[in-house]
């Protein structure tokens, strides 16, 4: 799909990998590998729900006009999804209040998303 393809489609796609660990990467180090790891599965869950919505919504549209968007978007899911399995290979669960510290970063996660879909 040309730029131009891609700037047709639905504003979805805009939420770029990598762009949201920064901040909330920093906060879990501080709890040590655990809550580095714990952080990592929440953020790569939130994305892959985020990537699964707009991979739903661009199927709806027209597939095969997305054909070539949907595929880079399942690449980068199915990316998300790894390094969720790594944070959880890699005592995740483990961390401090894990399931209060998931839940936290997710609510972070949903406000990033919502925004970047805004702006």
């Amino acid at each position: 799909m040309s730029c131009a393809g891609a700037a047709a489609a639905p504003r979805l796609w805009r939420l770029r990998p990598g762009a949201r660990r920064s901040l909330s990467g920093a906060g879990t180090a501080l709890l040590g590998k655990e809550g580095a790891m714990a952080c990592t599965v929440a953020v790569e869950e939130s994305i892959a729900h985020h990537y699964n919505n707009q991979i739903r919504t661009l199927m709806e549209e027209d597939p095969e006009k997305y054909e070539e968007l949907l595929q880079l978007i399942k690449k980068f899911r199915d990316e998300e999804l790894e390094h969720h399995d790594i944070g959880l290979d890699h005592d995740a669960e483990l961390a401090p209040a894990y399931a209060v510290l998931k839940s936290i970063i997710q609510a972070g996660c949903r406000v990033a998303i919502y925004l970047s879909e805004r702006l």
